[in-house]
């Protein structure tokens, strides 16, 4: 006899975003949670049992995991499952038909983050305070500037959006994204608390920006400042925090920040874009990595990688050869493509 159908969320674990939007998604569907990171998210769909109503969010598909994401998807579709797929990633056209032709649900868009995404797609089954939390993902993915992310901040007081969504991204990269405190950060949401009102969210923002302070002094020092980019090897505070000083302090396009794990012998990057740069960094990213027997990828203001620590030269020198190609090179290719498709 068949049991009751299960509703579940899998979505990113490390950013704004990613909490954002699970907690519109268990707002709207009362769905179970998982948070999860790239490397984790096929050993949790294989987990589930085929009678899964599925949201996936913010967890962008690169060529690693593509066929066992395709397999498992459309094992719970033949099963009576549904899957929906919500991501503001780079998405190239045959990875979209592949993941459509599994029977899965695409809500993609490269324009805004995917917390307004799944907003958008549930505004009917949401209090219209959840406007909120998708505003606080796409201040922190540097997306607040997209069409949709523009007009729902409009309809708010900006500072208090802005103080929010600080508040909550230095609060959660002072616990380094553990997720047991970003399950907590989604229950908090379940009753539209402001991240202010969150238990500890205050204090641990606080201290983080006392981290980021000294951190500034550090890597001005010690940054190493390259062409068309500047990078700084950071173990203490959030890599994505420090990429951020990096493009302040150097003036440069990109910066990254990274570590070295050495349980699992690879490099983990992060990686910033300023606003008026105009370099595709999420598939540059993506592109660079694959050569080097890693995984990574993102968005044009925003990506992540991971690498064997032995490739950290080489991933140097292929970054600096795509950023030292002219963008705007590449704008004028994409739209005669575009105009030509249309």
């Amino acid at each position: 006899m068949p049991g009751k159908t299960r509703t579940v969320c899998v979505a990113h674990a490390q950013d704004v975003d990613g909490i954002a939007s699970a907690s519109l998604v268990k707002l709207a569907t009362g769905a179970d949670v998982f948070l999860a990171n790239y490397d984790e998210l096929i050993e949790i769909l294989r987990s589930l049992n085929s009678e899964t109503n599925l949201y996936v969010c913010d967890l962008g598909m690169n060529q690693s995991i593509i066929d066992d994401f395709v397999l498992e998807t459309r094992r719970i579709v033949k099963g009576g499952g549904k899957v929906t797929y919500i991501d503001h990633h780079p998405l190239d056209g045959k990875t979209s038909k592949r993941i459509k032709a599994a029977g899965v649900h695409l809500v993609h868009s490269r324009e805004e983050c995917a917390g307004v995404l799944t907003y958008q797609h549930f505004r009917n089954e949401l209090p219209r305070r959840a406007a909120f939390i998708a505003c606080y993902a796409a201040v922190t993915d540097y997306l607040d500037n997209q069409p949709i992310a523009k007009q729902l901040i409009g309809s708010s007081d900006r500072q208090l959006i802005l103080l929010e969504s600080t508040m909550l991204s230095y609060a959660m990269s002072h616990e380094r994204n553990r997720v047991s405190f970003s399950n907590r950060i989604v229950n908090a949401f379940q009753s539209l608390k402001f991240p202010h009102e969150i238990e500890g969210v205050p204090k641990l923002a606080t201290r983080q920006a006392a981290r980021m302070k000294d951190m500034l002094d550090l890597v001005e020092k010690e940054g190493v400042q390259l062409k068309n980019f500047a990078y700084f090897k950071s173990e203490k505070v959030t890599l994505g925090l420090v990429a951020n000083l990096l493009l302040g302090i150097f003036a440069v396009p990109v910066a990254f920040a990274y570590r070295e794990n050495s349980v699992s012998g690879m490099v983990e990057i992060s990686l910033r874009e300023r606003y008026d740069s105009e370099f595709e960094l999420g598939e540059i990213v993506s592109k660079i990595t694959k050569t080097l027997g890693g995984m990574g990828g993102g968005h044009t203001r925003a990506s992540g990688a991971r690498i064997p620590v032995e490739k950290m030269e080489k991933f140097l020198n292929l970054l600096g050869r795509e950023l030292a190609r002219d963008p705007k090179v590449k704008q004028k290719r994409r739209k005669a493509l575009r105009r030509r498709a249309t």
